[in-house]
């Protein structure tokens, strides 16, 4: 199992999100078939949530991250709660 973080940040704006546990339901439900994901950790701050997201991808496989933030974009676009949030792309967060 591969684990992948995806980092979202809110508008500047404060805003209210949803619970850990519905982020991860969102996430498991925008999901397709071949994004392989298996399970879905959240963890909530101020201004941010950070997403782990565990699949069967293969620990060399380069596209994953790149792949793991398409999914979270989707489950933004598809929850008006999350209007004006974004993803920090990967190559920002090392």
């Amino acid at each position: 199992m591969r684990l992948t973080l995806v980092i979202l940040a809110s508008p500047a704006e404060p805003r209210e999100w949803l619970p850990p546990r519905n982020i991860a339901a969102l996430l498991h439900r925008t999901a397709r078939p071949e994004d392989l994901l298996e399970h879905v950790s959240v963890s909530c701050g101020p201004g941010h949530v950070i997403a782990g997201l565990h699949t069967l991808h293969p620990g060399t496989d380069a596209s994953v991250p790149a792949a793991m933030e398409a999914l979270v974009e989707r489950a933004l676009r598809a929850e008006p709660g999350f209007a004006g949030w974004h993803v920090i792309p990967h190559d920002r967060t090392s």
